[in-house]
This record gives C-alpha cells, structure tokens and sequence, in this order.
C-alpha cells in the first residue's frame, strides 16, 4: 500500500456559522488527522477553533483543499535541493497561506490569534 501527499492550503470550514481556519501543510490529508486528533484532546494550537468545534456538531464542518501547490513541480522550476528546497517550499507555502487568508474575512478566522491577518 503506498500513500499519497498532497501539499498546500486548506480550509476547515464550519458550514452552519461560516467560522473557518485556514493552514498549510505539506501532508494535508496528515494534517486533517492531526487537527481532528489535536481538537479531540483539547491540545489543539488554535483555542479558538477547539471551543467553536466543541459548541458545534461535528457533521457542520467541511475540510477542503483551496490550492494543491507541488512539490516536485516546485522542485522543478526552482533547481532546489535538501534542506534549501524544503525551507524554500515552506516559505511558498506560507507566500500561497498568506494570499489565501487576505481574500478571507478576518472576522471568521479561527486561526490562533489571528496570526496571519493583516
């Protein structure tokens, strides 16, 4: 059995109230395990997003991939290796995360402590 990653920006979405959180990751299929986990065991980075999750039932909340973004396409066009392409990617990542979160209101984020907003 082999298993596919799936890199770039996300959104967990609470379809009854329009609360949401935006992230990045470059396992984003991962990623929604550990939020889920993470908001289970009350250890979640984002309090904000555990007490909404907490007050709601779980079948109101949608996970969606707003842009895949590709690692080896990126690895590609950016002649990148080793630690320089990853810590590069990331940083494209949080560039794509960042572009994402300004098209969003800031009034529904449930990031942890609105961090990225601007």
């Amino acid at each position: 059995m082999f298993k596919i990653k799936c890199a770039g920006i996300y959104k967990i979405e609470n379809i009854k109230t329009g609360y949401y959180y935006i992230g990045l990751s470059v396992d984003i299929f991962a990623r929604w395990g550990s939020h889920y986990t993470g908001i289970k065991s009350k250890t979640h980075s984002s309090t904000a997003l555990s007490e909404h999750w907490s007050q709601t039932d779980a079948q109101d909340w949608s996970f969606s991939i707003l842009e895949h973004i590709s690692l080896s396409e990126y690895k590609r066009l950016s002649q990148l290796k080793g630690k320089a392409l990853e810590n590069s990617f990331r940083k494209h990542l949080i560039k794509k995360e960042r572009e994402w979160m300004k098209m969003h209101s800031v009034n529904l984020a449930l990031n942890k402590d609105n961090k990225y907003f601007s």
